[in-house]
């Protein structure tokens, strides 16, 4: 028999369906992305109902053309910082707070240090808050915090668990990588409000015969506990080892360095010590959020004639708009884009009579990959250590021209993966190997995990974004700063 594995890859905006074979091989994949919802700025609520039901419509057009009986287990990756509560029955009580959310409930001098101190990165306390001062009476019936793994645990085999690189952003404590009693005292959230926690690649239940039903799948296969989204990627693109460093480009640009022990940076630099899916190893994670989405914003607001080109040819509209600035100098001849675009301060500097829909498209992928450089010589001197290479993965890298902007910009070796979808391709090497499929989570890695691309810097445009480098962080670190000027937010 042909082993099989499904995998749930529950993101931001949307979700996908891939069925992997034993050999990292992607056998049959399917897409659905999340109707979008109207809502005021700083807001930012899902419906936890919404990721199901794209689980259960990609799931059963991913099994379209495979026997269901080849498919030994599931395992799934998730996007986070997004929570709510439930009920005793279950029922979700409000509408999910994910992580773009702006709202804080962190009001008192000495619990806004207490929260700084213990990590900044729990950024789940904020919005389980809001909820709770606000919404009293929600959470007066609530009888579980549920975040995105929890929530699909749930419906694939009735268990409410979390790991540890969704639960940091909530209480864990770093050290015990259990719930921390004295933030659970502090906040006045409970601890057995919280999810089980158990650790990436344990076999959590089997799937019930009514989730069964709704996904095409044969009832009481295994289900596999997967992990965090850029753990599993980090995973996904074989970085398991000190040192090594992965750069995802999806809705945004995530950098992270796998380490021994959490390191916390020095002052307020938004760098954070995540536990990673394989025991005892830690990342150390820098994001920029939007740099991605700040593409598809293009897309659905500029390229409408493009789109509707593509819709009708069958081709991908992402394909003609980094073909439109192919031609385009590195640094866009001026044009630079800073992607603060989740704080409302994204700025475009630079802009002249000279500069066309190529330069905004490429000023666009520069912005990306200038992000994750800025963070890259920062995780090196944290754990004191250089790399000559890095590993990359996400939507961008599906990109030639992206991929060779992002290493003239790093000034490093690129290794790009037969699997761009990192975090999915993580959690099936957690998923086979919590099947018993593979002795060591290294085996299943070497097994799994192939690069197909490399990307050699060219040295005359590195050249060219040394310089631009300088003046982007400085851009980006004052724009951050500074209030919005314009507008009434």
């Amino acid at each position: 028999m042909n082993e099989l594995l499904c995998v749930f890859d529950v993101g931001t905006s949307g979700t996908r369906t891939i069925i992997f074979d034993i050999n990292g091989k992607e056998i049959s994949k399917a897409y659905e992305e999340y109707p979008v919802v109207k809502q005021p700025t700083g807001i930012s609520e899902q419906d936890p109902n919404t990721w199901w039901n794209a689980v259960k419509k990609t799931c059963n057009l991913a099994l379209k053309s495979i026997n269901k009986d080849n498919v030994i287990g599931i395992a799934a990756s998730f996007f986070r910082g997004t929570a709510t509560y439930i009920d005793k029955s279950g029922t979700i009580l409000h509408p999910a707070l994910t992580w773009q959310d702006e709202r804080e409930q962190i009001d008192k001098a000495e619990s806004q240090k207490a929260f700084q101190e213990e990590g900044g990165s729990r950024i789940l306390l904020p919005k389980l808050l809001w909820i709770k001062n606000n919404k009293p009476d929600v959470f007066a019936k609530a009888d579980k915090i549920i975040n995105p793994d929890s929530y699909l645990s749930m419906k694939l085999c009735g268990e409410c668990v979390t790991e540890p690189g969704n639960a940091m952003w909530g209480i864990l404590n770093g050290n015990t990588l259990k719930w921390d009693a004295k933030l659970a005292d502090l906040y006045g959230l409970p601890l057995d409000l919280w999810p089980e926690i158990k650790s990436p690649g344990d076999q959590i239940g089997e799937l019930l015969p009514e989730a069964a039903t709704d996904l095409g799948l044969n009832k009481n296969i295994s289900v596999i506990l997967g992990g965090a989204d850029q753990q599993c990627a980090a995973l996904g693109l074989g970085a398991i080892e000190t040192g090594q460093v992965k750069a995802t480009f999806g809705t945004g640009v995530f950098v992270d360095m796998v380490v021994d022990a959490p390191i916390t940076p020095a002052g307020d630099i938004p760098i954070f010590p995540l536990p990673h899916v394989i025991k005892g190893k830690w990342v150390i994670e820098g994001t920029v959020p939007g740099t991605g989405t700040a593409m598809k914003w293009f897309k659905d607001n500029f390229s409408q004639l493009q789109a509707k080109e593509c819709e009708e040819k069958n081709l991908n509209v992402y394909e003609i708009l980094t073909a439109e600035a192919k031609n385009i100098p590195p640094g866009s001849e001026g044009l630079m884009i800073i992607p603060l675009y989740i704080f409302r301060k994204g700025t475009i500097h630079g802009l002249g009579w000279n500069h066309t829909r190529a330069h905004m498209i490429r000023a666009l992928m520069e912005s990306a990959a200038l992000a994750a450089n800025m963070y890259i010589p920062i995780l090196e001197g944290m754990a004191h250590v250089k790399t000559s290479e890095i590993r990359a993965d996400g939507g961008g890298m599906n990109s030639d021209l992206w991929a060779q902007i992002f290493a003239d910009v790093v000034n490093k070796k690129v290794l790009i993966p037969e699997n761009k979808d990192g975090g999915a391709m993580g959690a099936a090497i957690l998923g086979f190997y919590g099947c018993k499929k593979y002795n060591t989570i290294e085996n299943a890695v070497e097994n799994m995990v192939r690069f197909v691309t490399t990307k050699e810097p060219d040295k005359k445009s590195s050249r060219v974004y040394k310089r631009l480098s300088r003046t982007y962080m400085s851009t980006i670190l004052e724009t951050l700063e500074k209030k919005r000027v314009t507008g009434n937010l």
